[in-house]
């Protein structure tokens, strides 16, 4: 659970960052709920999305060697 609150809080900063550049560089008004939400679903979904693929080690065959 850690885990993926701080992934959604980092994914909220670099948004806010990346939404205010872009923003900025196209004369268009920033809007940081955006800037800063989707970027945080997205990263959601990708950290569950990768964690079903990395499985933890096996203590039991640890013990073993």
């Amino acid at each position: 659970m850690l885990k993926q609150l701080t992934i959604l809080f980092w994914c909220a900063i670099y948004g806010e960052v990346f939404g205010y550049i872009i923003s900025a560089l196209n004369g268009a008004p920033f809007n940081f709920v955006t800037s800063g939400l989707i970027p945080m679903i997205a990263g959601w979904i990708l950290i569950n999305f990768v964690s079903m693929f990395l499985k933890a080690p096996n203590a039991k065959e640890e013990n073993k060697k």
